[in-house]
């Protein structure tokens, strides 16, 4: 194991952590960690993800620009890309998040600022949020990532005892 190479991530709750040595070095402790391109903070909040996510749906949202400003594609096709690309990518592991109310709003913010711009409207045309859903058939965020969880839980149940998800959390 090489100890410039690894990073160890111990939870807040923990009081002393103890030293982890490699190779006669110490391991660097770290307060958050991307893992498999999500990342994991020693307090369990989730706000470093979020914006990770806004931003990097943010960035396929603006390579598909060419396709939200042709007028020969139906909205149709647009709000199914745009579910398909961009959502997929901004609730990338949803699931598990502990959203806080802030977190709920700037990921609410980010998906009502795609949708105007999927349909080519400007903040400054006062067009309201609950009008901008209707037009494009999308539902809030915070319904989305609570049927994302409920689906989540239902595979969780259905597994055997056994698997990860399943097991006990041993307390301190």
């Amino acid at each position: 194991m090489n100890a410039a190479k690894c990073k160890v991530l111990v939870s807040e709750c923990w009081a002393d952590p103890t030293a982890v040595m490699a190779e006669g070095a110490e391991v660097e402790v770290v307060e958050d960690f991307c893992y498999l391109g999500n990342y994991t903070s020693n307090n369990g909040n989730c706000n470093k993800e979020c914006s990770t996510r806004i931003g990097k749906a943010s960035s396929v949202f603006g390579r598909l620009k060419n396709i939200w400003r042709n007028k020969n594609i139906s909205l149709a096709i647009k709000v199914r890309l745009y579910e398909s690309l961009v959502l997929s990518t901004l609730l990338y592991s949803s699931e598990l998040w502990p959203l806080s109310v802030t977190q709920t709003k700037k990921l609410e913010a980010a998906h009502h600022k795609f949708q105007r711009r999927l349909l080519g409207i400007s903040w400054k045309d006062k067009v309201k949020d609950n009008d901008i859903r209707k037009k494009t058939g999308l539902r809030k965020l915070k319904d989305i990532i609570k049927e994302r969880r409920l689906r989540w839980l239902g595979h969780v149940l259905r597994m055997e005892d056994s698997r990860t998800p399943n097991r006990p959390c041993s307390g301190n």
